[in-house]
């Protein structure tokens, strides 16, 4: 291990490096036949390959669901994660069932540490590496970090980055592909109490806020989602570090050389099939294939069919093959929305011109009987100052329903009932308008209610914006807002088969 120097906390900070959990519930081990329960500041066990939070610790419970679809064989078979403050090991532990080949449980106290390995012995486990380092004397990287209640620590506390931005930094010379990172804001309990923020006053080179937290992970990653809260004060965050994800799977079989895939991933679980999709550069420079599990493929492109015009790319081919199927369509030259908002949205009038299009694609849509279902930010090419929209696979028409993922379309999905694309336009109009601006809340307003979505018209939208005031320059200092997804209920967490009393015996004297 080499510190990254660059980087590197100051060393004469004032550290809380020696004992960095002695106000938490104390460590403890139950090693039990096929089974170990751990105790501590997580409260978990582990028996018949399942890591399960116990029932006294529900906001492990909870960051559990909200992690789950990233924690899976899908995205972690054969690929490496690094568990900052891994603590008592739960989520190092659950990697390695979900299929990792090699965890880092990094922690500063050696006591958690040798619980994970207790408990690794005991079960017969050799994936985990226990480690005793702290953050800024660790320099390898892994494709999956996980960084869970640690920004307040490395702000000012345990390190002493005394930035934001420096935090991140280096948590992305970490990242290969995706940082799952906690946001602590100042009001949060544990902060109020122990004052993390100003252990090293004379250090901090940065405000401690969620606007500097946000722009610093603009900053180091891709692209940047909001995954979920956490607590009234705690919000989980996911970075990419690229922008187009390859993540092989022998569901679909490679058909071209690794250099013309421009992207494979998992799209969904539905009814207990998991859903791919590979692009490929075709021969002609002006063409991909799309290739995907079952018929989507092919069903996206009977739908894009019954669509014309520059909002939408042309089909060329289509064709069902055994177990997948394989779409050629027109490759659109531009930038992503996600990539470009700024660019976008750098007056009122050039935002208003870009919405115009959308209400427009919105029109045709309708007019083909066509609902899209997953218009989402990361779904739209500009090209040539045009939006062009993507990714038909999940789309229906009105006569002929089709198979959906359960809460697709990230933030930009409405909460409640089946998929409406006039809400989730308005949502990803939302993105365009700087936080605190009200000069498209006319328009916003019936878009983002879902009551009214449901009912507003097309004509109405766009009357509306025609009639908007709008000034040539943001009215407010411009930042673009992050937007939360809709909250998905959580199952209630199990229920404890032992008394507490004698949960407490078993904790100390067994």
């Amino acid at each position: 291990m080499s510190s990254a120097t660059s980087l590197n906390p100051s060393t004469n900070a004032k550290t809380f490096w020696d004992k960095p959990n002695q106000f938490a519930r104390p460590p403890g081990i139950e090693l039990r036949k096929n089974e170990v329960v751990i105790h501590g500041y997580q409260e978990f066990r582990i028996k018949n390959q399942n890591v399960t939070p116990l029932p006294v610790d529900t906001a492990l419970w909870r960051k559990l669901h909200l992690v789950a679809p990233y924690i899976s064989p899908v995205f972690l078979t054969d690929r490496t994660l690094l568990d900052i403050g891994a603590n008592g090991g739960f989520f190092s532990f659950w990697a390695c069932q979900a299929g990792a080949r090699r965890v880092v449980a990094l922690d500063m106290d050696e006591n958690y540490l040798e619980l994970i390995r207790r408990a690794q012995t005991h079960l017969g486990l050799d994936k985990i590496q226990p480690v005793h380092c702290r953050v800024q004397d660790w320099d390898e990287p892994a494709d999956v970090v996980l960084a869970f209640a640690m920004v307040h620590w490395l702000y000012s506390c345990t390190a002493g980055f005394g930035s934001l931005e420096a935090v991140l930094a280096q948590l992305a010379q970490l990242t290969r592909s995706r940082l799952l990172i906690e946001w602590v804001a100042p009001e949060d309990p544990a902060i109020q109490s122990f004052k993390h923020t100003d252990w090293n006053p004379d250090l901090v080179k940065g405000p401690y806020t969620v606007a500097a937290f946000e722009d610093a992970l603009r900053q180091h990653f891709s692209r940047v989602a909001i995954v979920g809260r956490t607590s009234p004060t705690r919000v989980l965050y996911i970075g990419y570090r690229q922008t187009n994800e390859i993540t092989l799977h022998p569901a679909l079989p490679l058909l071209a050389p690794m250099d013309r895939v421009l992207y494979s991933r998992c799209l969904a679980l539905v009814n207990g099939v998991y859903y791919y999709s590979r692009l490929y550069q075709a021969d002609s420079p002006d063409r991909l294939i799309k290739q995907t599990t079952g018929d989507l493929a092919v069903h996206e492109a009977q739908l894009l069919e019954r669509l014309r015009g520059p909002h939408f790319p042309r089909v060329f081919s289509a064709e069902q093959r055994d177990g997948y199927s394989l779409l050629t369509l027109e490759k659109i030259t531009g930038d992503c929305l996600a990539d470009i908002v700024p660019t976008v949205a750098a007056s009122p009038p050039q935002v208003a011109a870009f919405m115009s299009e959308c209400l427009q694609i919105l029109a045709e849509l309708a007019a083909a009987g066509i609902e899209h279902r997953d218009i989402r930010l990361d779904n739209f090419i500009m090209r040539q100052g045009k939006p062009v929209l993507l990714d038909f696979g999940w789309a229906q028409t009105r006569d002929q329903p089709y198979l959906i993922p359960e809460h697709m379309g990230g933030a930009e999905r409405i909460p409640l009932g089946p998929p409406c694309d006039v809400y989730s336009l308005g949502r990803v109009f939302q993105q365009l308008v700087p936080q605190n601006s009200q000069l498209f809340s006319p328009l916003l307003t019936p878009m983002l209610d879902v009551n009214q979505a449901r009912g507003v018209t097309i004509s109405q939208l766009e009357q509306i914006l025609r009639g908007l005031p709008l000034p040539g320059q943001w009215d407010v200092p411009v930042r673009f807002p992050i937007l939360f997804p809709p909250e998905i209920p959580l199952p209630p967490p199990p229920r404890e088969r032992v008394s507490v009393g004698k949960r407490i015996w078993r904790r100390w004297f067994s």
